[in-house]
């Protein structure tokens, strides 16, 4: 009873965030319906002298969709107002598209998208006057797929509602910013500048996306090599990243572990897991898209430490339940919000399952977990990145196995070799050479397979229906089989 009553009221919350993300739901509607509630529940009270479990389903379901599109209003409700010229760089420059662009926040603290010359020297916390025009972003019609990106909304969740292209900078002060972002932002340079001294190019720069730069490190031609090769999520540091990186965290610490003969193993191997994810984190400078997926991650590696039946589950949908009480918007227009969430539930539910299926492949090394891992979350996350993409990769999972087998090594003998060339370059080599070796692999799959003529699809546009569906058959195929397996232990 206690477990359905608190999947009632995160489900009627999401679902009244959602309705809400895509038609406007006046908030006299939403106190209508906590008033009707409210009703119910006396009338039963009354009449009855007793609340039924269908009243009480009804009464959660309608006071928590009522929450959700509330908390939405109260989000959307924010008039934003002509920014002024003068104010603070808010986040970490980065180079996209030969410009710099980063977040601006004015004097009168509203947000700006800039994007300037992408040799500009500013940096984070520093006091600017901007020379250029304010537009609103809008909705970006893609021809080859037939799909719009309301960027506006996409924008909207992170409280930004102005852009600015080409826009003059002048540098009018320093340091204004957060110091401890401006100390993680100064540590995460240096580390990516040790990096480029020991390695050479395009190894550096793919070892600084794996590590603490995400794709932004990264040349775009080998940018486009890895999305058609289906991998470009090893290095765009999403909540797809994450997840796939703290589960073989998890399984290379077991492997290390169990070698040194250590009796408690799983808790030994989830503790370092969260101390690497944790670390990871630090080094990207605490970007909010990685700390959301982090966050969720972490909530379910120590709900699973503490050996819990359904305990992951629960906490992964608390941890939603809470990410979404912050900021309502991410559920119908953050993909990181999104695929973080799917792929967890792929590590929950699905990979165990295929990993049955699968009794035939070697367990050396993890082998049989990695390929399970692979096809669980690629087959989850699937449909939700055709509906919103239309990029489908042919060549996805044999390139994925490829090269996910060795990313929790190449990221460690990397990062190690960079902390280590501080001290003296010669130090280093021992694991910059493995590093390199592996760096050298990663781009010579991402080079075949991405350069062949089928490696990707442009898929015509899909229903929502049919992801529904799809999604409702994968819900149906994981309870019968955990229900057969249920009945087959009996």
């Amino acid at each position: 009873m206690r477990d359905r009553a608190i999947f009632i009221v995160i489900f009627s919350f999401a679902f009244g965030v959602l309705v809400s993300s895509l038609i406007f739901v006046s908030p006299i509607i939403s106190v209508f319906l906590i008033v009707v509630a409210l009703a119910i529940l006396a009338g039963e009270k009354l009449h009855q002298n007793k609340i039924s479990w269908e009243v009480l389903f009804i009464f959660l379901a309608l006071i928590f969709f009522s929450f959700g599109s509330l908390r939405y209003a109260v989000k959307d409700f924010y008039e934003s107002t002509t920014p002024s010229l003068e104010g603070v760089v808010v986040s970490e420059p980065e180079q996209r598209d030969n410009a710099t662009r980063f977040v601006f926040l004015s004097d009168n603290r509203e947000k700006v998208l800039v994007s300037t010359d992408i040799y500009a020297e500013v940096e984070y916390g520093d006091k600017v006057i901007l020379n250029g025009a304010f537009k609103r972003p809008g909705i970006i019609e893609n021809e080859d797929s037939g799909r719009n990106f309301d960027y506006a909304a996409y924008l909207a969740k992170d409280d930004i509602y102005h852009t600015m292209s080409f826009a003059e900078v002048e540098i009018v002060g320093k340091g204004e910013g957060n110091p401890i972002k401006h100390t993680l932002f100064k540590v995460k340079r240096s580390l990516v500048s040790r990096m480029k001294e020991v390695f050479a190019e395009p190894n550096a720069s793919l070892l600084a996306g794996l590590v603490v730069s995400g794709r932004d490190a990264m040349p775009q031609n080998i940018l486009e090599e890895f999305r058609r090769a289906g991998i470009i999520h090893i290095v765009v540091l999403s909540g797809y990243n994450v997840t796939i990186i703290a589960d073989f965290l998890r399984k290379f610490f077991e492997k290390v572990f169990l070698a040194t003969r250590f009796a408690a193993v799983p808790a030994l191997a989830s503790g370092a897991s969260i101390a690497g994810i944790i670390l990871f984190v630090l080094m990207t400078g605490a970007e909010a898209t990685v700390v959301r997926a982090s966050i969720m991650v972490l909530t379910v590696i120590v709900a699973k430490m503490l050996g819990r039946e359904y305990s992951a589950p629960r906490a992964l949908l608390l941890a939603g339940f809470i990410m979404l009480l912050e900021n309502p918007k991410i559920l119908a227009f953050d993909p990181s919000f999104q695929l973080s969430f799917l792929a967890t539930l792929a590590l929950i539910y699905v990979v165990p399952i295929i990993e049955k299926f699968l009794y035939w492949i070697t367990d050396w090394w993890n082998f049989r977990g990695i390929v399970a891992t692979t096809l669980g979350t690629q087959l989850t996350v699937l449909p939700l990145l055709v509906y919103s993409i239309g990029d489908l990769s042919l060549v996805s999972l044999p390139a994925n196995v490829l090269v996910l087998l060795i990313i929790p090594y190449v990221m460690l003998l990397g990062f190690i070799a960079a902390l280590l060339s501080y001290i003296g370059f010669i130090i280093a080599l021992p694991f910059a050479y493995p590093a390199h070796i592996l760096l050298v692999w990663i781009l010579g799959v991402s080079n075949f397979f991405g350069n062949m003529s089928f490696a990707s699809i442009v898929v015509p546009n899909v229903s929502i229906v049919v992801v529904l569906v799809l999604y409702a058959l994968l819900v149906i195929f994981v309870k019968r089989w955990k229900s057969s397996l249920h009945k087959s232990s009996n």
